[in-house]
């Protein structure tokens, strides 16, 4: 099973509240668990011997721009806090911990309740009674006892000490900050970046290595994988969440456009050329379903060509039983003509 994810924030970090609530649908994409870890920033910079950015007037009118921005590309609200920040967040991290010792799920759910108050919303959040009004709001029936009961819970302070030396170990300056089998991402705009790695690690069966096809909207959901064995070849890629529709199962529209690539690209090579083959007409009949997790390839075939026109029939599986079959025609373009 892969390695978790690691993944440092702290309730004083703006930038932690948008990761947080993008981390695990990214890490759920490609079967991966993260391991949440509160820190205390400011001990974080002081070891690095750094200033907040509240403390470099440049970079902090530049923040008060850049995060709204970012929280808003990212359907999150926003709403400037009260003017001097959480610093008193003892109490957050020290209740985080004790919730996580008992239950992971209902400590993340703590931490996005918390940080959707404060930065969310824009209201204050230093006191245990604040913190359960936050909770409440998140339907989490957290008591004011409970919360209180973490500043003298010397396990929850034990574990503080060593999310600290742990995140210094792991090469932590700032939040948010992810480890990733052995790559480190720092800020909520990086984990495009881990997600783009943890795209190049999808498991596939042997032989298989990722087609390289430029294409935005490919990329964006793919990445599709390709195999020459005994002068054929096929192409399949790994369902995850992008792929799927509101009953769990691959989207019509993406597997169409995976068996759009998969026949042009079969026909080009069945003739020896290498290049974009315009789709004239695309048939595709849906015979079973297709689920997260599953290997999907399609086998597809040239039938029949003209000098312009590649006529292609072909058959989807997922890990190995059939789910749809498809035909289309594709145009060749005359320069990829044989002459």
């Amino acid at each position: 099973m892969p390695s978790p994810i690691r993944f440092y924030f702290d309730f004083v970090s703006a930038y932690s509240y948008i990761a947080m609530n993008r981390i695990d649908k990214v890490a759920a994409r490609y079967g991966r668990i993260v391991d949440w870890n509160v820190v205390e920033l400011p001990e974080i910079l002081s070891y690095h011997k750094a200033t907040s950015p509240r403390d470099q007037p440049a970079k902090f009118a530049h923040n008060q721009k850049d995060f709204p921005r970012l929280c808003k590309i990212n359907g999150l609200p926003v709403n400037f806090p009260p003017e001097v920040p959480p610093y008193g967040a003892t109490l957050h991290r020290l209740a985080f911990l004790r919730l996580k010792k008992k239950n992971t799920a209902l400590a993340k759910r703590f931490a996005l309740a918390v940080d959707h108050h404060y930065f969310g919303l824009g209201k204050e959040v230093r006191t245990a009674r604040q913190l359960r009004s936050a909770c409440k709001l998140f339907d989490l029936d957290i008591s004011v006892r409970e919360i209180k009961a973490a500043e003298n819970d010397k396990l929850a302070h034990k574990a503080l000490k060593r999310s600290f030396n742990q995140a210094i170990g792991d090469g932590m300056f700032g939040a948010p900050f992810m480890v990733c089998d052995g790559h480190t991402y720092w800020g909520a705009d990086r984990l495009d970046h881990l997600e783009y790695d943890l795209k190049r690690k999808i498991k596939v069966p042997k032989g298989y290595k990722p087609f390289p096809l430029l294409s935005n909207f490919t990329e964006r959901n793919g990445p599709l994988f390709h195999r020459v064995r005994n002068g054929v070849i096929t192409f399949g890629f790994r369902v995850d969440a992008r792929h799927l529709n509101p009953r769990e199962v691959v989207h019509g529209g993406w597997l169409t456009s995976f068996v759009d690539v998969a026949m042009a690209k079969t026909a080009m090579f069945q003739i020896g050329r290498d290049g974009v083959a315009p789709t004239i007409h695309l048939e595709t009949d849906f015979i079973g379903p297709i689920k997260a997790g599953q290997w999907v390839e399609c086998q597809a075939n040239l039938v029949n060509r003209t000098t312009s026109m590649n006529f292609v029939e072909g058959v989807v599986s997922a890990d190995g039983t059939p789910v749809a079959r498809c035909s289309a025609i594709f145009k060749v373009p005359y320069n990829l003509r044989k002459q």
